[in-house]
């Protein structure tokens, strides 16, 4: 296959889904591998964790992370959350782990491309849009806001605000992409198509309501998240159809658990989205040389 050329005004979206997004980390490291670097990329929750690898271009070290460290307790579990307010070590992760797993701070800053990751905050529930370089705070605490779950996190402090995950407001920044007038708009999702939402049980929303009742509008965003889910997974849908936009998903449903332990499990879940990424390579590069399509 020749050279995919990647037009000016692009922008790859990544989908959230915790320990799922190591599928879009094979994904990634299959562009990382094939130089696709768009000049913009927006990520939420697990998306924008494996943006920063990607706006990096350091292949692998999503999954090293994910995989080496999945049973170390600076990574995950109540050691995590004292150091970090989340069960996973977000902390850990984004800062104390540069020191055994390097991070190329020099590409990241002055490679040339965007990045942008999705918080939602707390007081309003409605989602932030966080770019890298256009923050007077750190950009990784953007980062690590959008990936705070709700419930199993304390929020994030940016500008005086508290954020919590970009995808309780904001699972994909479709929206936003179309909104800014980007003319190839690329999305990996760690669902595959034609997956929908359930509603949430009772016990479900009595736990949201424990934990957010003082937060009448976050909590209204949590209550209707599935709502919300479904409608951009139509919209999506229809864009695709109409050839607006892109869409690498999985094949087949990832079946794993949101806190999945098993490290074979999450190996082959990276090398299936490394491989899946392969596959669509040439979808992609069609889609890339086609007309800009607005709307």
């Amino acid at each position: 296959m020749s050279k995919i050329t990647i037009p000016e005004n692009s922008i790859l979206l990544l989908e959230g889904g915790s320990l799922r997004g190591l599928y879009t980390a094979g994904v990634l490291d299959t562009f990382i591998e094939n130089e696709l670097y768009f000049p913009a990329v927006a990520g939420v929750s697990a998306g924008a964790l494996n943006a920063l690898n990607y706006v990096s271009h350091q292949p692998g070290r999503a999954a090293s992370i994910n995989l080496r460290y999945r049973h170390d307790p600076r990574y995950f579990g109540p050691k995590a959350a004292l150091r970090g307010g989340s069960l996973f070590g977000l902390k850990f992760m984004l800062y104390d782990v540069k020191k055994e797993v390097p991070y190329d701070e020099d590409t990241y800053r002055h490679g040339g491309m965007r990045m942008i990751a999705v918080a939602t905050n707390v007081e309003t529930g409605k989602p932030a849009y966080f770019e890298k370089g256009k923050t007077d705070f750190d950009f990784n605490e953007a980062v690590r806001a959008s990936a705070s779950l709700p419930l199993a996190s304390t929020p994030v402090m940016l500008d005086g605000q508290p954020y919590l995950d970009g995808g309780c407001s904001c699972p994909i920044a479709l929206n936003w992409a179309l909104k800014q007038g980007f003319d190839k708009i690329v999305v990996v999702t760690t669902r595959q198509k034609g997956f929908r939402k359930g509603q949430p049980g009772q016990r479900m929303v009595d736990l949201y309501d424990d934990f957010y009742g003082d937060k009448p509008l976050f909590l209204a965003t949590m209550l209707t998240q599935e709502l919300r889910y479904n409608a951009l997974m139509d919209e999506l849908d229809e864009l695709e159809q109409n050839g607006r936009i892109y869409c690498l998903r999985p094949q087949e449903p990832i079946t794993i658990s949101r806190f999945e332990g098993n490290v074979d499990t999450l190996t082959e879940l990276y090398a299936r989205g490394h491989r899946e990424g392969r596959q669509a390579l040439a979808g992609l590069q069609a889609y890339l040389a086609g007309p800009a399509l607005q709307g």
